[in-house]
């Protein structure tokens, strides 16, 4: 199969140039992805678009040129929301003390739960890629970024990395990234997406492909803590 180049945000976007406008582009973004959950990119329309996000077709058009572009505006903004939670992750000072394994199941932990609020982005992403179209670049080079970082925190640790560490990362970061998804959009397997065992399952195969040795202890207490704040959570009055 021959994959039809993908366009560039620029290629697909109108301009916006007010405040107003560009709430409005927000409000259809967020819109997008909620209707991509519920529908699939494939069987998703504008029409359903703009009555999600209150607004008229006529503002849709002036923003975007079609369902595509939508599509592609939202990676763009997803790319960069992630790129920059990457970065504030390893960069917060928890994760210049807390130990390996605390650092790197939260980091598996915040990234499941970041998906899941998406969930209808990576539903289009998946949708899309089976037509051929090359969309998963940016996934790609977020999986680089995370690497790097985590490379970095070992080096700052003291352990010795290889020259073939990033693509090992990389790969691992892929994988664990590939299993989220695919828990997520096509159900469970031997766990459900946001099961505490599942988490901590995780953590050990990123650790071990890393070659770090997970601490067990520490990973039924952080499992714990996990389970007592979603309990918490579940037990608040809705808003």
């Amino acid at each position: 199969m021959v994959e039809t180049p993908t366009p560039s945000e620029d290629d697909w976007i109108r301009p916006t140039h007010q405040v107003r406008s560009r709430e409005q582009r927000d409000r259809l973004l967020k819109a997008g992805e909620q209707v991509f959950a519920e529908h699939g990119y494939w069987d998703s329309h504008v029409a359903q678009i703009v009555k999600e996000a209150n607004c008229s077709v006529g503002s849709f058009y002036r923003r975007f040129k079609d369902k595509e572009a939508l599509f592609f505006a939202l990676q763009a903004d997803m790319y960069e929301r992630s790129r920059a939670n990457i970065e504030r992750f390893f960069d917060s000072p928890l994760s210049q003390t807390r130990s390996l394994t605390q650092i790197l199941f939260h980091f598996i932990d915040n990234t499941g739960d970041g998906m899941f609020r998406i969930k209808g982005y990576y539903r289009a992403l998946f949708e899309i890629s089976l037509k051929g179209r090359d969309v998963w670049l940016k996934m790609r080079d977020l999986e680089t970024l995370q690497a790097e970082r985590i490379r970095v925190l070992l080096t700052a640790r003291g352990h010795e990395v290889g020259a073939d560490f990033l693509t090992t990362a990389s790969l691992a970061v892929r994988a664990v990234n590939g299993m989220h998804i695919s828990m997520m959009l096509h159900g469970p397997g031997p766990f459900e997406f946001d099961d505490i065992e599942g988490r901590k399952a995780l953590t050990r195969i990123l650790m071990r492909a890393l070659r770090i040795e997970p601490d067990e202890a520490e990973l039924e207490n952080l499992g714990r803590e996990r389970f007592d704040i979603k309990a918490a959570r579940a037990k608040r009055p809705a808003s």
